[in-house]
C-alpha cells in the first residue's frame, strides 16, 4: 500500500495501547502449562487450555456454539473465555500474555499494529449484512425524521460510539462513496446502548449503533436511515480473531488448531441461525425475545485480504493513523 504523510492525531480508540508496546518484549510464554503455549509438544489428543478475550455481543456467538458442538474439543482445545468490554482491552490483554487469542475488529487490530503493538489477525469472524434491511450495525433515527439515506446527512449531528474508531472510519468512507461531504456532518460520541434514548429525545439527528439496540429503536417506532458498512460492500468484513505476534511465532501448531476449530464454528453458525439465537442469551444480557428478532451478523470463515487492505487505507485517508499496515502485514504468517 502507498502511504501519504500528514499530522498524527490522538484518538480515543487507541488510548493506552502505547504502553503495551513498551512491555511487549517482556511478555511471558515460559509456562506452557498455564495457557496456550501448552499445545506445542502434543497432538490434538492432548487437551490444551487456551484463553480467549471476547465481547458480550452476538458477533462472538460462533465460538460459544463451537464449544457447545465439540469443535474445539476435537482439536484438543479447552476454551477459557474472558468477557471484556472493548477491543482495546482485549488487545492489551493479548500482548500482555493474559489471552492467547482475542476477538477484535480489523480496524482495531490495524490501529494497534500501526502504533507498534505486535498483534496479527488469525481468522475471520463476522461481516455486515447486505442492505439497510438486514444489516446489524447501522445509522438509526426517529420514525418521522427526514433522513432516509446518505444524501440527507449533510449538516446533521450524528453519533458514533468512539471518535477515531470503526464507526467514524466506516461512516466517512460510505459518505465519500455516496458523494456526500462528510466534513459537513458533526460527529459526537454516544455509546451504542445510549443511542435509542438519544434518538427518542432528539439529542442527535441520527445515531450509529449495533444490535440489539437497532431492534430497540425499531421497537420505539424509529427507523434505519443508512447502513454505511454494507453500503461500502455487502458482507463487508468486520471482526476477527487475533493473537500476539509472539504467541503466533512460539506455537504455530496451536494457532492452526484454534483456526481449524473456529473455521468449523463459523461455518456451522452461518448455516444454523436458530442455534445462534438460542445461544446468545447464555453469555450476553440480551433477552431471548430480542435474540429471536434481532438482526444477526453474517459469519464468514475466510479472511478477505482485499477488503482488509481497503480498511487499512481508510485509516490513513481519514487520518486515524499516519501509516497503516497492509493486509499482508496484519494477517498472521503472511
Amino acid at each position: 500500500m502507498s502511504h501519504r504523510q500528514f499530522t498524527r492525531r490522538t484518538t480515543s480508540a487507541v488510548a493506552g495501547l502505547a504502553v503495551v508496546a513498551l512491555a511487549a518484549t517482556a511478555c511471558g510464554g515460559d509456562d506452557p502449562a498455564t495457557g496456550g503455549g501448552g499445545g506445542g509438544g502434543g497432538g490434538a489428543s492432548e487437551m490444551t487450555t487456551v484463553t480467549v478475550g471476547t465481547l458480550p455481543i452476538a458477533n462472538a456467538a460462533p465460538m460459544y456454539l463451537g464449544i457447545q458442538e465439540g469443535f474445539f474439543e476435537e482439536e484438543g482445545l479447552e476454551v477459557e473465555e474472558t468477557v471484556a468490554q472493548t477491543g482495546n482491552e482485549i488487545i492489551t490483554g493479548m500482548v500482555a500474555g493474559d489471552y492467547d487469542f482475542g476477538f477484535v475488529g480489523y480496524i482495531s487490530a490495524g490501529i494497534a499494529a500501526a502504533r507498534g503493538i505486535p498483534v496479527c489477525v488469525l481468522t475471520a469472524s463476522d461481516a455486515t449484512g447486505t442492505s439497510p434491511e438486514d444489516d446489524w450495525q447501522v445509522l438509526v433515527t426517529s420514525g418521522d425524521s427526514p433522513i432516509d439515506g446518505p444524501e440527507d446527512l449533510a449538516n446533521t449531528t450524528v453519533s458514533v460510539n468512539g471518535l477515531g474508531g470503526v464507526a467514524e472510519v466506516m461512516l466517512k468512507a460510505a459518505l465519500d462513496k455516496a458523494g456526500v461531504d462528510w466534513s459537513t456532518v458533526e460527529l459526537i460520541e454516544v455509546p451504542f446502548p445510549e443511542v435509542p434514548a438519544a434518538v427518542a429525545a432528539g439529542r442527535i439527528d441520527a445515531g450509529y449503533t449495533s444490535e440489539p439496540f437497532v431492534t430497540t429503536v425499531l421497537d420505539q417506532g424509529g427507523k434505519v436511515a443508512f447502513a454505511p458498512q454494507s453500503y461500502i460492500a455487502p458482507e463487508y468484513p468486520n471482526g476477527s480473531y487475533a493473537a500476539s505476534q509472539q504467541a503466533y511465532q512460539e506455537d504455530p501448531e496451536l494457532m492452526e488448531r484454534f483456526e481449524a476449530a473456529m473455521t468449523r464454528s463459523l461455518d456451522f453458525a452461518r448455516e444454523n441461525p436458530d442455534a445462534i439465537r438460542e445461544i446468545i442469551p447464555t453469555y450476553t444480557q440480551i433477552p431471548a425475545d430480542v435474540a429471536n428478532r434481532m438482526r444477526l451478523p453474517v459469519y464468514q470463515s475466510e479472511l478477505q485480504p482485499e477488503a482488509i487492505d481497503e480498511q487499512m487505507g481508510f485509516m490513513e485517508t481519514y487520518e486515524i493513523v499516519e501509516e497503516a499496515p497492509s493486509a499482508d502485514d496484519l494477517i498472521c504468517g503472511e
